[in-house]
């Protein structure tokens, strides 16, 4: 497995951070038009004032957000990443498993129609009344040598 390019901030993916700017810039613009609309209805403040509250408003809530977005994605990023390192070892073992069980059933097949036919041989040469000296196929389960 070749390994995911990171970000030297934070050791963050680099196509999370993308992400993480992109939804830390839309929380942040919802939010200020949300005080910004609540602010301006005031008739006692005039534009300036109205533009002071909703700095003061959107600066510790874009504070809070970048530290829930980040640790939101580092983690879950971490938690996902970890799960699908052990979801492609477990798949890697299984196809393995699932080969060596292949080779097994197919030896022993193979071993199924040789010995078929062997019988099939000696049976005819009996009913000939033939001499029948071939001996049998080897048994896969007793072979030392594997592929």
């Amino acid at each position: 497995m070749k390994p995911i390019p990171r970000s030297p901030l934070l050791s963050a993916r680099i196509d999370w951070i993308v992400l993480e700017i992109l939804i830390l810039f839309i929380v942040t613009v919802v939010y200020t038009v949300i005080i910004w609309i609540d602010e301006s209805g005031k008739p006692s403040q005039t534009g300036l004032e109205t533009f002071k509250v909703t700095v003061k408003e959107v600066v510790p809530f874009f504070q809070l957000a970048l530290i829930y977005i980040i640790g939101a994605f580092e983690i879950g990023g971490e938690i996902m990443l970890r799960f699908t390192h052990k979801i492609q070892q477990a798949i890697e073992q299984g196809v393995k498993q699932g080969i060596e069980q292949g080779i097994e059933q197919g030896r022993a097949e193979v071993y199924r129609v040789w010995y078929t036919e062997w019988e099939k041989r000696k049976q005819e040469a009996a009913e000939k009344g033939m001499p029948f000296n071939e001996p049998p196929p080897p048994n896969p389960n007793n072979a030392t040598e594997k592929e």
